[in-house]
């Protein structure tokens, strides 16, 4: 998408004309389809203390995807890390995002958050940075973990932050959950799979996602996983 189409100034222009959140929310997700540039950059920061959690989150989602890391966007989205669940983990994938290592503690604390979403967005954050001094508090979480969907996200971090003979076992333990009963954590499960993919986890992926085809109630994803599959096999 480029910056001089029709569709792209449409947008810029109706954007501070709406005052409706769904509308405005639908707008800048659109917007969020553009690369970040400095036009963008302004008017997602402009929305990044908007009374709207979904605005605030659409803000930060949009800012996370700028060419420039921003020192002060930066300090903001630690700010919002006490906000409303969706814009905390936004913000947290932001952070990550930016490699912003002056946000570790707080992310940290997160890890015991109420919020099963905020947990794993959490754990997955802390392997993305490469923090291999909080592994052990990942695993400990995961220990005590009731809920899939945070366990996805701790056992992707633990699979990152592990020793490569340990990444077997924790790249198996990762895909035991993508045969959960909750599908919004099986589904992160076969995204975060696929981020993780390389010539040495190939067969074992490959194999899981030829595994997950054979069940009836895939329906949500069962397309995507199709295609992920087929890009397998094509590569």
């Amino acid at each position: 998408m480029i910056h001089n189409d029709i569709n792209y100034h449409h947008l810029i222009g109706k954007v501070h004309s709406v005052s409706d959140v769904d509308e405005l929310s639908n707008i800048l997700e659109e917007l969020k389809e553009y690369p970040t540039n400095n036009q963008l950059e302004k008017l997602f920061k402009s929305y990044i203390d908007d009374e709207s959690p979904l605005i605030r989150c659409i803000a930060f989602e949009g800012l996370a995807k700028s060419e420039f890391k921003d020192t002060e966007i930066a300090q903001k989205a630690i700010e919002h890390l006490n906000d409303e669940d969706i814009v905390v983990m936004s913000c947290i994938e932001l952070l990550a995002e930016y490699e912003y290592l002056e946000a570790v503690p707080y992310i940290k604390n997160l890890l015991r958050h109420l919020d099963a979403g905020v947990r794993c967005t959490a754990a997955e954050a802390l392997g993305d940075m490469n923090c291999k001094a909080q592994l052990m508090d990942i695993v400990q979480t995961n220990k005590v973990e009731v809920n899939d969907l945070a366990k996805v996200g701790q056992r992707y971090g633990i699979y990152l932050l592990s020793n490569e003979s340990d990444e077997i076992f924790a790249l198996n333990r990762l895909i035991e959950l993508l045969y959960s009963s909750n599908m919004t954590a099986s589904y992160r499960v076969m995204n975060n799979l696929i981020a993780v993919l390389n010539e040495r986890n190939r067969p074992l992926i490959f194999m899981a996602f030829q595994e997950k085809l054979k069940e009836k109630n895939i329906t949500g994803f069962k397309t995507e996983l199709e295609d992920n599959l087929k890009a397998l096999k094509g590569s």
